[in-house]
């Protein structure tokens, strides 16, 4: 694009050899600093390239790896296996655990880590009596239709003539 129109050098009062020279000397000036716009969007992709960071994949960081943990951890206390454990020692049974390929189950780990740390454990008592009990034991015996109900009340209660 030129700086100015021949015509209106011309209509200025320059003479032919001036306009040439000026033509001559804008156009060097406008390709020293011209460039084309395809040019100038490649540079412009190339600089955008240049300035994007590495794609993170975010189940690699540590951040990602800690919560994974805190949720497995949550979900296992939570779940069968670990009524047994008391509650405040939960989490740290828990992390007595092995995880990842080749652990035992959570059931064999747990029952080896009981046989260390049986305190951590609630204890299971086995009732002596397997029938359910209900108050305090029978003594005695209903009344029996020959005997005054007051003889037999007497003699339930434990009180009076004997």
């Amino acid at each position: 694009m030129a700086l100015f129109k021949r015509a209106d050098l011309k209509d200025k009062g320059f003479s032919d050899d001036q306009i040439e020279y000026i033509m001559t000397e804008s156009g060097r000036s406008l390709s020293a600093n011209y460039i084309l716009q395809s040019d100038v969007q490649t540079r412009i992709d190339e600089a955008v390239k240049a300035a994007q960071p590495a794609p993170v994949d975010v189940k690699t960081s540590p951040e990602y790896t800690e919560i994974v943990r805190e949720r497995d951890m949550l979900r296992a206390i939570g779940g069968e296996d670990f009524q047994t454990v008391k509650p405040k020692f939960r989490e740290q049974v828990f992390n007595m655990l092995e995880s990842g390929e080749g652990a035992k189950p959570v059931s064999e780990q747990l029952t080896g880590i009981r046989e260390k740390y049986d305190e951590y454990f609630i204890q299971q008592e086995q009732p002596s009596n397997p029938k359910p009990q209900f108050g305090s034991p029978d003594k005695g015996t209903m009344p029996k239709g020959n005997e005054s109900a007051v003889d037999a009340l007497s003699k339930a209660w434990g009180f009076g003539s004997k």
